[in-house]
């Protein structure tokens, strides 16, 4: 016999109504386990002394005049004063938030777009930035040696030549 077993034995036992065989393995298992027979015991204390309480007499409208005295008082659970639900401190709390999101969303909608259009034109500020740059050169032959090709890049060049590897690729491993 188990615990959980035992636990669900216990009112059954108490009141005579389970068969010898189990009895006998009940008184078994509480023989065996200190803990069992005090729980056994407090279950039964706690049934004599609920069996001993005096009862009460209350009169036949008692439950209508205790709800009719609550709702009078004001004793409910329910606030009177809520917006959709929220007191009026959460919901301008909660109105504040709404508002914050929406600058912060149309502020980043904006710098998107300010990006995209920087984006469009990168090539035509390359080109006024060389031709300021190339008149005020001094020793024209030494600045050709120096001036790079930026179509052509050394890093491109350098990636083509690796060879694809499975370093970093995703393996799956079933267990």
């Amino acid at each position: 016999m188990n615990r959980y077993e035992f636990e669900s034995l216990i009112s059954d036992y108490l009141d005579g109504s389970m068969s010898f065989k189990k009895r006998k393995e009940f008184e078994n298992y509480i023989k065996d386990d200190p803990d069992a027979e005090s729980l056994v015991e407090n279950v039964r204390t706690t049934i004599s002394d609920m069996n001993n309480i005096h009862r009460i007499k209350v009169s036949e409208r008692f439950n209508e005049k205790l709800l009719d005295r609550v709702k009078k008082e004001g004793l409910s659970s329910e606030p009177d004063n809520t917006i959709f639900g929220f007191s009026p401190f959460y919901a301008s709390m909660l109105s504040c938030l709404c508002i914050a999101l929406f600058v912060v969303a149309s502020q980043l909608l904006n710098l998107s777009q300010s990006i995209s259009s920087v984006d469009s034109q990168p090539n035509k500020l390359m080109a006024e930035s060389e031709q300021n740059i190339l008149p005020y050169s001094k020793n024209t032959n030494q600045d050709k040696n120096l001036i790079v090709d930026s179509k052509s890049d050394t890093l491109n060049n350098k990636k083509e030549k690796e060879r694809p590897t499975n370093k970093n690729k995703i393996k799956f491993v079933n267990y």
